[in-house]
């Protein structure tokens, strides 16, 4: 077995032994160059550089079980010469070109080794943030009616992973969880985070949705996240979720309620 030889793989053997490490793998995963077989459609030698747009022969390999056509691609290059028998050319490139450059197609991450992992399109959408998971601000009419509650049954790895995110950073002081109903627009309850804090929060929500995109969809009760900046967005809602809400994270502890 290969020693981790860079930050992903790190990563990747941190979330094999334990699973409440998969969202910082694929946030590592996300921000990565990988490897893939393939090269240039008009041939280059040696080391060179892609040119914006250059078109790239992908190579594909066929799973064993059914013999359908899989992307593989690889943590590392050391990995990457484990898996093959002979010198095959090969790319460096960030895993998101790669994602968007297959999208539909299934890869399979370092296979041929202990450490495999395979990817169907829905999982490579998610984490491109593509069509399952969208960041938009939402204003609502002083006259829209508004349904507002306490969130239930709510996995543990939910508010675990974003405590532990939220830590990170200085301008969250407090974390809150409700729910949401608008009847006019939605018969579901949506969940809903409620951020306590200062300076700007585009960002931070931004990574938020990212990692919460990429967590068990069948753990969770609710189908929809919407974020809210206490004391920024909505009055009533800011008012609501600060009466009668426990926040599950506090600036200096990472304690779930």
């Amino acid at each position: 077995m290969l020693l981790p030889t860079n930050d992903l793989e790190k990563a990747l053997h941190k979330a094999a032994a334990d699973n409440t490490q998969a969202p910082a793998f694929y946030e590592e995963l996300m921000d990565a160059k990988i490897f893939i077989l393939g090269k240039p459609e008009e041939e280059d030698t040696g080391k060179f550089t892609l040119e914006e747009e250059q078109a790239i022969i992908i190579q594909h390999w066929e799973r064993e079980e059914d013999k359908s056509p899989v992307v593989p691609f690889f943590t590392s290059l050391p990995m990457l010469q484990q898996a093959i028998d002979s010198d095959e050319p090969y790319l460096e490139l960030p895993t998101s070109a790669l994602f968007q450059l297959t999208m539909g197609a299934p890869l399979v991450l370092n296979p041929n080794s202990e450490f495999g992992m395979e990817f169907e399109p829905d999982d490579v959408a998610v984490l491109l943030d593509t069509d399952l998971m969208v960041n938009s601000e939402h204003l609502l009419d002083e006259d829209t009616e508004v349904l507002l509650g306490i969130a239930q049954d709510i996995p543990e790895a939910f508010t675990s992973d974003l405590s532990s995110f939220f830590a990170k950073h200085e301008e969250v002081e407090a974390a809150y969880l409700g729910t949401i109903q608008i009847p006019a627009e939605d018969n579901k309850e949506h969940l809903m985070v409620g951020l306590q804090g200062k300076g700007s929060f585009d960002k931070i929500i931004e990574t938020a949705i990212q990692k919460i995109s990429i967590l068990d969809e069948h753990d969770m009760p609710y189908e929809t996240v919407d974020f809210y900046v206490i004391d920024q967005d909505d009055p009533d809602i800011s008012e609501f979720m600060l009466e009668n809400i426990t926040p599950f994270y506090l600036k200096g502890s990472r304690t779930v309620h």
